[in-house]
């Protein structure tokens, strides 16, 4: 019986997991929304129709089916690429994704230099001066970004430069393509509110893993060698404390796709977070359904990227697995 290489082996697993976690999305995501008051026939009939425009409207976009075929028609068509269309402005649902999708992109990118620039560094840093100023300095922030919302982070964020840099753009945001040095600026207040809390956990863990490898035998080897704390931190540590904050941190980027929901709307960003928000608003169920399962199709990837980075340091990870 041919045998497939551990690696093809694991990741055929982790895809079979995943469709199967985006099937069970895919079900929750449908009932979710139609669990809300109203309807799209509602709110395109508008507040002062009467019920039997409402009727009407409801029949001609299937509404009045039974919930388990309209469920297996929008699968149906969910599994040969058409998303259906948005109720609201009748534009195809994946045009609609496509035209946002890139703003998130770039704000989670942005997030992400913000929070491995300094969390890392200031965990590593702080390990190495445990006990005195900057370590105690590293945790106490490290506490005050996890215990603010980021929502918090952003609106502090615009009261501030709105006070001290009136000509800063706080609110809105202008395309790469339109203008960069716009873009740029209406960039870094939310890649900061985003990527701060971010970096405050990535801290902590830096921190935990680093000291628990100052323990480890061939740490206290290399120093009773000759080699400088410092020296050893960077040739041995940072490698092998490396495997946790990799895990956590592709968690938390998974995260920054759900806080960019918030953030986005904060910022007025046009993104899938403030798309999702716009669709649930607007009763537009084809709009939402799609954001939900993105949403949880990046937590798939993320989860996979994070596997695979974590066999790449530690091979036998996934050999225990």
């Amino acid at each position: 019986m041919l045998r497939l290489p551990p690696l093809i082996r694991f990741l055929a697993g982790r895809v079979l997991r995943g469709l199967a976690v985006l099937f069970i999305l895919s079900i929750l995501a449908f009932g979710l929304v139609r669990l809300l008051p109203g309807n799209p026939a509602d709110v395109l009939a508008g507040p002062y129709s009467d019920a039997a425009t409402r009727a009407r409207l409801a029949t001609d976009l299937g509404l009045d089916r039974p919930m388990t075929e309209q469920y297996l028609m929008w699968l149906g068509r969910l599994l040969h690429g058409d998303f259906g269309l948005s109720v609201y402005n009748g534009l195809p649902v994946l045009d609609l994704i496509e035209q946002r999708l890139p703003n998130t992109l770039e704000l989670a990118l942005a997030a992400t230099v913000v929070s491995v620039l300094w969390g890392v560094p200031a965990g590593a840093l702080a390990a190495l001066r445990q006990g005195r100023i900057f370590d105690r300095l590293a945790r106490a922030s490290a506490f005050l970004g996890l215990a603010t919302p980021v929502f918090v982070f952003g609106l502090g964020l615009i009261l501030v430069t709105s006070y001290i840099v009136p000509d800063w753009p706080s609110v809105g945001f202008v395309p790469l393509s339109d203008h960069p040095l716009r873009n740029l600026q209406s960039v870094v207040l939310p890649a900061l509110a985003l990527g701060l809390p971010l970096g405050a956990t990535l801290c902590r863990f830096m921190r935990a893993s680093m000291i628990e490898v100052y323990e480890q035998d061939y740490m206290r080897t290399a120093l009773a060698t000759g080699a400088t704390r410092l020296g050893a931190t960077l040739r041995h540590g940072l490698r092998n404390a490396s495997g946790p904050v990799v895990t956590v941190a592709g968690l938390q980027l998974a995260g920054l796709v759900g806080n960019s929901i918030l953030i986005e709307n904060v910022f007025a960003i046009p993104g899938i977070g403030q798309l999702t928000v716009n669709s649930l608003l607007q009763k537009d169920y084809a709009v939402t359904q799609a954001c939900i399962l993105l949403l949880g199709l990046t937590y798939i990837l993320m989860n996979l990227v994070v596997d695979l980075i974590h066999r790449l340091i530690d091979p036998k990870v996934g050999e225990a697995r």
